[in-house]
């Protein structure tokens, strides 16, 4: 059969170069239009209950991961870019909304019935002061009663931000008590909060944009991100501030891009190194530029169907030029190395060119199927990612393979016969390795098994990163962004989200969240709307407070009093920098601390007459705007939907009336710690949570399931594959032995210097094997074929070793991607392959030998 293609290839060689330009052309327009997609939710099965959720959810919401616009600067610039700036995002093409202030107003006018019965009550005094003196009182009662009474660390530490802010306003207060600065709206601040979102150090503010374009419309996504960027930088530069943007959708932006430059980047490479490699080796430039030609169709050829059958590319499937070109250029070097030996040895082109279909076109091409059913069996696999991947790859196989047995013979007959071929060294690394390891094959055994006894003391250790931020890339900006918001404002970007079909089960989920620790903002629309059962008890409670209010601030300051409320406070300070020591708020602590050295409550005690003109300005107009809010406050009403602002139902109602809960963790999501504690409270509240971190750790859960099931997959069918071709159950097995040892081996150097697994290089662990056993595939069937272990390794050897170069160097410049994933999955094949082929003319080779000695003795004695 062989024969027969290679006197077919001789006949029309002309004919089939024709053709597969051709061919190459028109693929080549169809790999063009080939698209990156980075997102984790299309490498998910679609019927995952948490993609199901998510998209149901993007069906009914405008977005559900919102860009985050963080601003640095002082808090004078900041305020003054998001108030020249927030409206015209909204004006950016592909930006459908922008949050930038809270609903002050509305909080403002129902304050009461939005505020929780216990937090009214331990505020009543404050709330319902006539004199500064009443209302330091009251502060102080609800320091005591909410957090030192009980010595509560657990709830200082849940209300960090929230005490934070509390602290930056009381100093507030008190400086301008003590400068005669206060105004009426340090009392609206005092009930309803700061109209814009400004971190408790005020060095940073932060914007929400909605994008109208859905995370899967990449182009899209770029050119949103692309413009909002441009329009902040601009503005940026008129404030005096420093602005970058977060978000899953920034995120996906720049994976896409740096990944197209990372597989850019490392396509050239590897196709750089692998000529120098074949020019080094060959000592001619003709027959390296005539290997590359068949490679880089057969890629072309690849990427084009891939865009015929799949559409785009994923996250572990950009990685197929590298891999292809790894992989793709080893039948081009046994299909050289061949020719040239046959030619050193005085033969014509033709005859040489019959002699490769003859002598080594089936150890290619069994190899080229082991490697492709290797790939292939992710295509069984029930995750997309994998199944694609497997597709993909298995095709590319097939494609350079293919490439490599027509085009490259064909090349030979044109341009083969041109060239003086110099006669072979009879000497060389081969030779020596006659002695090494033929001669001496137990010692060389004993070394090896002894080695992978030690390796496998931690194979079994291997750990599972769960940090999706580990294979993204190192010092992106989106990802650095992002953690510095969680250090600002104790939330992070990366959240989860509940979709409730009523308000009452909205409000359960409200209230349940509410109660776990790990969680740092809850936004939901019961913020704006809580249940009428819990309006009328509020109702109750504020009506009571709103008896207790006078009509006019009181006119005396009363000093004694005002001076043991202070006093009172410092103290209070003092013991809640205590408490949050012992929790480990360490910037809470810090803040108390800062406020009592500042000097300013002794100042106001110790000159509390001195500056008595101050005290009572202060008193008449933070007091009586205090007393005016309370007034008008809503005690009455019950709040409807109706009565929501437009922007909260726009934020929280979605399309068919279901409501929106979003939980930000409190920390790093992507601290392993933190992050098992965070997500079994989240998986607690109810059954369909979802969102971007819900989704990345489903993908780390599948793929980790799903590679166990591959790599057994992946055994199984290459063995069988080697006993069709070997037609021997010894051979098979003497091929495939060092490859389940090459993963042993990986595995132990994984497990002693904690090297981890993730999502991407998790499919390397299959790939070992059938990229690997093509090594020993070649040296055994020219053993088969020689009768001779030293001559199989003699002619395969250098062949074996130089493609062996070629992967590691193919694999090797992916150590030069910016993503961390593909980095970790070039590490990984290194050592696998590394070992793959240690093992190949080391175990293998000695393996071969003892074994047919036994044998042969065994022959013998009968």
């Amino acid at each position: 059969m062989l024969i027969k293609l290679g006197r077919f290839v001789k006949r029309f060689h002309r004919t089939i170069l024709i053709v597969s330009l051709v061919t190459t052309i028109i693929m080549g327009v169809f790999m063009s239009r080939l698209q990156l997609n980075m997102q984790f939710m299309d490498i998910l099965p679609k019927t995952e209950r948490t993609v199901i959720a998510y998209k149901n959810a993007l069906e009914n919401f405008d977005t559900l991961d919102s860009i985050v616009v963080a601003v640095n600067g002082n808090e004078r610039d900041i305020k003054k870019f998001i108030k020249g700036s927030a409206e015209g995002i909204k004006d950016i093409e592909g930006i459908r909304g922008v949050t930038y202030e809270n609903q002050v107003e509305f909080l403002e006018g129902n304050g009461l019935l939005l505020t929780k019965e216990r937090d009214l009550n331990n505020i009543r005094r404050a709330l319902t002061a006539s004199s500064l003196k009443d209302f330091f009182g009251g502060v102080n009662d609800n320091f005591e009663q909410s957090y030192l009474e009980e010595s509560d660390s657990e709830k200082v530490d849940k209300d960090r931000m929230k005490l934070l802010n509390s602290l930056n306003l009381l100093e507030e207060i008190l400086v301008k008590i003590k400068e005669g600065d206060t105004t009426p709206e340090d009392a609206r601040r005092f009930v309803r909060g700061d109209r814009y979102m400004i971190s408790p150090d005020k060095s940073m503010g932060i914007l929400l944009v909605k994008s109208g374009v859905s995370i899967d419309d990449f182009e899209n996504v770029i050119g949103v991100v692309n413009r909002l960027e441009n329009y902040l930088e601009e503005k940026a530069k008129k404030y005096n501030v420093e602005v970058g943007v977060t978000g899953l959708q920034v995120l996906s932006r720049d994976e896409m891009v740096v990944s197209q430059r990372d597989m850019e980047v490392s396509s050239t490479a590897s196709l750089i190194l692998i000529l120098v490699i074949f020019i080094m080796s060959f000592k001619m430039i003709r027959y390296s530029v005539l290997a590359l030609v068949p490679l880089i169709s057969g890629i072309i050829w690849a990427m084009g169907l891939t865009y015929l059958i799949i559409g785009t590319l994923n996250m572990m499937t950009a990685m197929m030029g590298a891999i292809l070109i790894g992989l793709g250029i080893d039948y081009s070097i046994h299909i050289i190395s061949l020719f040239l030996e046959e030619r050193g040895r005085g033969k014509g082109v033709e005859e040489a060119v019959l002699a490769i279909y003859s002598k080594i076109m089936k150890g290619v091409t069994t190899g080229a199927a082991t490697t492709a059913i290797g790939f292939l069996m992710f295509a069984f696999s029930d995750f997309p990612g994998f199944s694609e991947f497997g597709l993909v790859l298995s095709m590319g196989i097939i494609c350079t393979l293919v490439s490599a047995v027509l085009i490259l013979p064909s090349l030979l007959l044109v341009f083969g016969g041109k060239t003086r071929i110099k006669k072979t060294e009879k000497r060389g690394f081969f030779y020596k390795m006659e002695d090494q390891v033929i001669k001496k094959k137990w010692s060389s055994l004993v070394t090896v098994i002894l080695l992978l006894l030690l390796l496998a003391v931690k194979a079994g250790r291997v750990e599972f990163e769960n940090d999706m931020l580990k294979i993204e890339p190192k010092n992106l900006e989106s990802v650095v962004l992002n953690r510095e918001i969680i250090d600002k404002f104790d939330f992070s970007s990366d959240n989860t989200i509940v979709v409730s079909k009523t308000l009452e089960e909205a409000q359960e989920v409200f209230d349940r969240a509410d109660e776990l620790k790990t969680i740092g903002v809850i936004s939901s629309i019961i913020d704006y709307l809580p249940s009428k059962e819990k309006q009328m008890k509020r109702m109750k409670v504020a009506k009571k407070l709103k008896k207790e209010i006078k009509e006019i601030p009181d006119r005396e300051i009363y000093p004694e009093g005002i001076t043991q409320e202070l006093l009172r406070l410092e103290d209070n300070l003092i013991e809640l920098a205590d408490l949050a020591y012992i929790g480990g708020e360490e910037d809470l602590r810090i803040r108390c601390d800062e406020i009592v050295d500042s000097g300013i409550i002794g100042k106001l005690v110790s000159g509390v007459n001195l500056y008595r003109e101050n005290f009572e300005s202060s008193q008449e107009i933070f007091i009586g705007e205090l007393q005016n809010i309370m007034r008008t406050s809503n005690s009455s009403k019950i709040i409807n939907i109706q009565d929501l602002p437009d922007k909260v139902k726009e934020d929280y109602v979605g399309m068919d009336g279901t409501y929106i809960t979003t939980f930000y963790p409190k920390q790093d999501i992507w601290r392993a710690d933190f992050q098992k504690i965070h997500m079994k409270e989240i998986d607690s509240l109810k059954e369909d949570v979802t969102g971007s971190v819900k989704i990345f750790l489903k993908v780390i859960e599948k793929s980790a399931e799903e590679g166990k099931k591959v790599l057994l997959l992946t055994v199984f069918a290459i063995y069988m594959v080697l006993i069709l071709d070997f037609k021997s159950l010894k051979y098979a097995t003497i091929a495939i032995i060092p490859m389940l040892f090459s993963v042993l081996a990986t595995l132990g150097v994984m497990g002693w210097t904690g090297f981890k697994f993730d999502m991407v290089n998790i499919i390397g662990v299959p790939l070992i094997i059938g990229i690997g056993v093509d090594d020993g595939v070649h040296i055994i069937h020219r053993y088969l074929r020689e009768k001779d272990i030293f001559t199989a390794v003699r002619s395969s050897g250098k062949a074996v070793t130089l493609t062996t170069m070629t992967t590691i160097a193919a694999f090797g410049t992916l150590m030069f991607a910016r993503y961390r994933g593909f980095v970790h999955f070039g590490i990984l094949l290194i050592m696998g392959v590394g070992f793959a082929y240690i093992l190949t003319i080391t175990f293998l080779v000695s393996l071969v030998s003892v074994v047919d000695k036994i044998e042969d003795k065994g022959g013998d004695d009968l």
